[in-house]
């Protein structure tokens, strides 16, 4: 054969032309051939290259190892063959990052691995820009990765010689490798060799010499990652001369490009240099601030990036030596203060943030080295800008927590008493409430207080001289006083000097005679106490809080002692003060209370509570009536004495704890007449079985307290019925497992309860089924004879899982609908909390029970029947319920035909069930009747799972944002069931696409659009125009208003709203003219699909589509609704109306047209065609003034 071509070959320069054609045409078909066989090899080798670095990331390290000389020289081979294919490029970038990680330290000596390393370096400097940041990224994959147990990786000091290479060979005219490399040296800086930091510095120094914008950047933001580095070998003098060096690049203030990055940089080398040479760092803050500072003079841009790149220079580079020595400050305050002249006005918000991030850095040296720029900020508070205002609080503010009230206001007066050229200052008043706190107490004694009372004073005097409005603006001002005590008494520095008996009293007088000053004043009494404590126990040592703080932990605690004298009698007053409040308006006093037993001995306690105790019993004897009548005042007495009782629950001891009990059982369970005694009753059982000593107390009396509620079972009352149920929830968890009769007696009580509709009742009631589960399944005995109705000698039965579900079973015999139904409730419950442990003939008896409920003609039966299937569906295994499979569908769908209500939880369940076992199967049992219905959810779910496709395949730009939102929005409703007994039963969990009929798709709503961000459409409210536009939400036809259409404004007149009303009801009737009633017409939006409709000339279409012009139709009525309303006449119909020809020439008082200055005269505008006699009979005649007359 290759003779036989070798022959043709020959021809091809041959003479004849029928020889040179086969020539010709065989080496072209063996070009074509090569080409062919050539791009099938480079796609060959490109898909495997690319399924190998998908395959690498699961190869196991020992593989990658032995695997390593074998297929690096392939993939370098393959490398320099295809270098020009980038996807093939990146794909050996993969595979050759994989291999090198796997590799240990020794073969990193290996001058292959080396090779293969520097041809990722090559790669990230010179490639092209993907190929190049997948070789960037390599590198550092690598080097994050050091083989152990070395911590710096071998390669680091070769990569660093080939950037700082690259770095070197820059030139004027080719910088591109250097700003190529210095990318991928900002990512690595964290892994350089620690010995080569200076020779890195010296070199981007040289950098800024090109004047390249980008390359300067890139420098500056690599210097930025230097000096987070922990490691590095810059020692103080050296990191001196490279900030001084820094600090000569400084771009100018109105480059925008350069100098955020270089205030970035310097913002990260201060606090560098700060840790490794504090007093250095001090020493040259006040040169560097200053050159930051002066940029403010100028117009810029960047004043944000100035004031945050001083604000951390001032947090971390202002040591304690130089605060308190004030050395090297006095410039940069100076800076400050003439910061806030007209020279600097337009960056005055950014030096204020700088003086806000001094004034919390000084704190208490504040005063007096900041105190003119006090001053200066006080003046312009006076008459401040919008742009800086609330910087300006802000920075006062600091001012004021820093130095304290005393020396802010010594600086800027209040001069709420002001005398000649004095300014006031009740600005200040809401500023100081916000900020004051840990300072001198005596100062609110001493200074404030005494103003308040002389403001008292004059409001007093001005509401005697009729003068309202000023003795209101005094009230005011004496209430924003008082409002400063809780921040004075938040951690005071002189509490035991300060708070003396006298400031005690005083107190306790304004709780008893200012009603609104009260939470104000229990706050700040509450917080001597709370902050004190606080600070006692707090982890930090001595030197941090006195710090922060000024006060010690022992003088937390001496403190705390020292208010401990006032708590006996604070709680005098504020029991009083407790009586005298409603019960809603309560919360702050009962907090301050709690607080202040805190501190109050034990024998103090139980006196006050014995006291507490006896004015209870004088409540309840005297026979008070129990039922409030007006929320606003305060309730009886004995149920006061009880809430204390409460309160004080927590710092009983047992003796006490045996007194409250005795007294709830004999004279507070069986309280029929008084509900809320008895809801308080239960109240404080519960309480006593949260403290240890309750708990000492409960479980010395628990047969009687079992005994006591079984006998109160049948005086319990509705709003009692919650606090009762918490307490037999604790009574379950605390009985003896030798006798657990109680369990059987209470059982019926607790799952009669899961129907209340106090939602809290019913999850106690569902925690105790649970908790009695629990019990039983641990073991023990139950004693029969104790059980009510039970003979004396019945024997014992054992406590077993089996036996409680036989009690509950027996439920299901009940007199009522709500008896059986909640006993299905409460068994779903169970049955899903014990599922795993029940025998499996068990679970098909109660399956094969609850399915006869199914059918039931009860709805709340049937209802808590779907809600056990559903359980069933979801957890029980397959080989129980597939054998009453076709019993259950029956049963579904005989309730779907007497029961529509349950329409939605019907075609859920048999979702669920198609789901599970198949269309096919479930189908299968349905009636040919009901095939409807099945085929109709298969639809549904099938769309579902289509439309959920598509919105997954659509999932890009704006529709991922709307379909996150739509996602997060029904994650939130499946997710927001307290346990996943909950989300089982009333969370559908459907592929189901919505209970609404599927509608076709619209121009507004197409098929694959949402109908909105969340997933769901708009909502519209239809206007009441009976009752003046406004819906009332509580009416029971509110729903008949709401659409899910846009509604049409539509303005109608009727008999109702024909006049207007005035303020006593009487109709108004104007004697408009005609013109105003035109113009009002003219006005109304114009409805030209309407208007072609009415009009005397429009047309309309017949079943054929043909037009026909309705010339001469009526158009009184055409297309309008009629509005009836109750109890007016008949609307009236319209007359016909008149086109106006001239109108714009009537005259306002007389009859007839006029001549208006500017315009034409009004007969050359009379339509003339209508005026020409015509040959025939005219029965119609129109004037000139465009009327028609007859």
């Amino acid at each position: 054969m290759d003779d036989s071509l070798e022959k043709i070959r020959k021809h091809l320069n041959s003479k004849l032309e029928n020889q040179k054609l086969y020539a010709q045409t065989l080496l072209a078909i063996e070009e074509i051939t090569t080409i062919q066989s050539s791009q099938e090899n480079e796609t060959m080798t490109g898909a495997l290259v690319y399924l190998l670095a998908i395959i690498l990331k699961y190869v196991p390290t020992s593989v990658l190892r032995a695997k390593f000389g074998a297929v690096l020289p392939m993939l370098e081979a393959i490398y320099e063959q295809h270098s020009q294919n980038q996807p093939m490029v990146r794909a050996i970038i993969d595979c050759m990052t994989v291999f090198l990680v796997a590799q240990d330290a020794n073969m990193w000596s290996m001058p292959a691995t080396k090779k293969y390393y520097q041809t990722l370096l090559i790669l990230s400097a010179n490639a092209t820009p993907k190929a190049r940041k997948d070789a960037q990224d390599a590198v550092t994959s690598i080097l994050s990765q050091p083989p152990p147990p070395t911590t710096v990786h071998p390669a680091a000091a070769m990569t660093a010689d080939f950037i700082l290479k690259v770095l070197h060979q820059a030139t004027k005219t080719n910088q591109q490798a250097a700003q190529q490399i210095l990318s991928l040296l900002q990512s690595i800086v964290q892994f350089w060799p620690p010995f080569q930091f200076t020779s890195l510095c010296q070199t981007l120094l040289q950098l800024p010499r090109f004047n390249n914008i980008f390359l300067t950047k890139a420098a500056f933001d690599v210097f930025e990652e230097l000096f987070d580095a922990q490691e590095n070998d810059l020692d103080g003098d050296k990191l001196t001369e490279l900030l001084t060096a820094l600090c000569e690049l400084k771009p100018a203030a109105h480059d925008d490009r350069l100098l955020p990055t270089w205030l970035l940089m310097i913002s990260k080398a201060y606090p560098a240099y700060a840790k490794l040479n504090p007093i250095l760092c001090a020493t040259g803050l006040p040169t560097i601030f200053e050159l930051v500072f002066r940029d403010f003079e100028q117009p810029s841009r960047n004043y944000n990036s100035m004031a945050k790149c001083l604000s951390t220079l001032i947090e971390y580079c202002v040591t304690d030596e130089m605060i308190h020595q004030s050395a090297g400050l006095g410039g940069i305050i100076g800076l400050l203060e003439g910061g806030l002249g007209i020279h600097t006005q337009p960056a005055w918000k950014q030096v204020m943030m700088v003086q806000e991030a001094v004034f919390r850095k000084l704190h208490r040296a504040s005063s007096p080295l900041m105190d003119r720029c006090v001053t200066l900020l006080g003046e312009i508070r006076l008459s401040p800008g919008p742009s800086y205002k609330e910087q300006l609080d802000k920075t006062l503010g600091a001012a004021i927590a820093a130095m304290g009230p005393d020396a802010f206001l010594a600086l800027l007066p209040l001069n709420l008493e002001p005398k000649e050229n004095q300014v006031g200052r009740a600005f200040l008043l809401p500023l100081l409430k916000t900020y004051i706190t840990n300072t001198n107490l005596s100062y609110f004694v001493d200074e404030l207080m005494p103003l308040g009372d002389r403001l008292a004073d004059k409001a007093t005097r001005a509401a005697a001289d009729g003068l309202q409005l000023q003795a209101k603006v005094y009230e005011t001002l004496v209430n924003q006083i008082w409002s400063l005590s809780p921040g004075f008494c938040q951690l005071p520095l002189d509490l035991p000097q300060a708070f003396t008996e006298t400031v005690a009293e005083r107190f306790s007088a304004l709780l008893y005679s200012q009603p609104d000053l009260r939470p104000t004043l229990t706050q700040a009494l509450q917080n001597l106490v709370e902050k004190n404590d606080q600070l006692a126990k707090s982890d930090a040592d001595d030197a941090h809080l006195l710090k922060a703080y000024g006060i010690s932990k022992q003088e937390a605690q001496d403190n705390l002692a020292y208010m401990s004298n006032f708590a006996v009698n604070y709680l005098a007053v504020f029991f009083n003060v407790y009586s005298q409040i409603p019960t809603a308006n309560r919360g702050f006093m009962g907090d301050v209370i709690r607080t202040y037993l805190t501190v109050t001995g034990p024998q103090d306690i139980n006196d006050t509570f014995k006291k507490v105790l006896g004015l209870l019993s004088n409540a309840l004897e005297s026979g008070e009536p129990q039922q409030l009548q007006d929320t606003n005042t305060p309730p009886p007495m004995a149920q006061t004495m009880l809430d204390l009782a409460i309160i004080m629950i927590p710092f009983l001891d047992a003796e006490s704890a045996q007194l409250l009990y005795n007294g709830t059982m004999t004279s507070l369970l069986d309280k029929e007449d008084a509900p809320l005694l008895q809801k308080k009753g239960y109240k404080i059982l519960n309480h006593l079985m949260d403290v240890p000593n309750g708990q000492q107390v409960i479980a010395a009396h628990l047969d009687d307290l079992q005994t006591r509620l079984l006998e109160a079972t049948a005086t319990c009352t509705p709003s009692a019925r919650k606090d009762r149920i918490k307490t037999i929830m604790h009574v379950v968890r605390a009985v003896d497992s030798s006798d657990l009769h109680f369990l059987p007696c209470i059982l019926s009580e607790v799952v009669i309860s899961l129907k209340e509709g106090n939602e809290k009742c019913r999850a106690f009631a569902f925690t105790t089924l649970v908790d009695m589960g629990n019990r039983m399944n641990q073991g023990g005995i139950i004693k029969t004879s104790k059980i009510p109705g039970m003979p004396a000698d019945a024997p014992d039965a054992p406590a077993t899982l089996r036996e409680f579900f036989t009690m509950l079973t027996a439920g299901l015999a009940g007199t009522t609908s709500q008896m059986v139904g909640a006993t299905i409730t409460a068994l779903s419950r169970v049955f899903f909390e014990f599922k795993d442990e029940l025998p499996g003939e068990l679970l098909s008896e109660l399956l094969q029970t609850i399915n006869v409920f199914v059918a039931s003609n009860n709805r709340e039966v049937v209802k808590g029947a779907l809600g056990y299937i559903k359980v069933c569906i979801v957890v029980l295994d397959a080989e129980i319920l597939g054998p009453q499979l076709d019993v259950l569908v029956s049963h579904l769908i005989k309730c779907s035909h007497q029961h529509r209500v349950f329409k939605l939880k019907l075609r859920h369940v048999l979702e669920r069930l198609i789901r599970r076992f198949g269309y096919d199967a479930v189908a299968h049992l349905v009636p040919e009747d009901d095939k409807k219905l099945i085929a109709n959810i298969q639809k549904r779910r099938l769309r579902a799972k289509r439309q959920k496709k598509e919105r997954q395949d659509n999932d890009e730009d704006e529709d991922m944002e709307e379909d996150e939102i739509a996602h997060a929005h029904t994650a939130k409703k499946v997710s927001g069931f307290h346990d996943a007994y909950e989300e089982v039963v009333y969370g559908s969990e459907s592929e189901l696409e919505s209970d609404d009929e599927h509608q076709p798709a619209t121009k507004d709503t197409p098929a694959n659009k949402k109908k909105g961000a969340n997933g769901r459409g708009d909502t519209f409210i239809r206007d009441r125009m009976d009752n003046g536009g406004v819906l009332d939400l509580l009416d029971r036809s509110a729903l008949a208003q709401i659409t899910s259409s846009k509604p049409s404004a539509q303005r109608r007149t009727t008999a109702k709203n024909a006049f207007r009303e005035d303020d006593t009801g009487r109709l108004v009737i104007d004697a408009g003219n005609q013109a105003a009633q035109e113009s009002e017409e003219e006005e109304q939006q114009e409805d030209y699909y309407m208007e072609a409709m009415r009009s005397a000339d429009g047309f309309v279409r017949d079943r054929r589509n043909r037009i026909k012009f309705k010339k001469g139709a009526k158009t009184d009525d055409i297309g309008d609704d009629m509005d009836v309303d109750a109890g007016a006449a008949k609307t009236p119909k319209p007359k016909a109306k008149y086109e106006k020809l001239g109108k714009e020439f009537r005259s306002k008082r007389a009859g007839g047209d006029v001549k208006r200055k500017g315009q034409s005269d009004p007969y050359a505008y009379v339509p003339l065609g209508k005026v020409i006699k015509k040959k025939g009979k005219q029965p119609n005649k129109i004037t000139f003034t465009g009327r028609v007359k007859k």
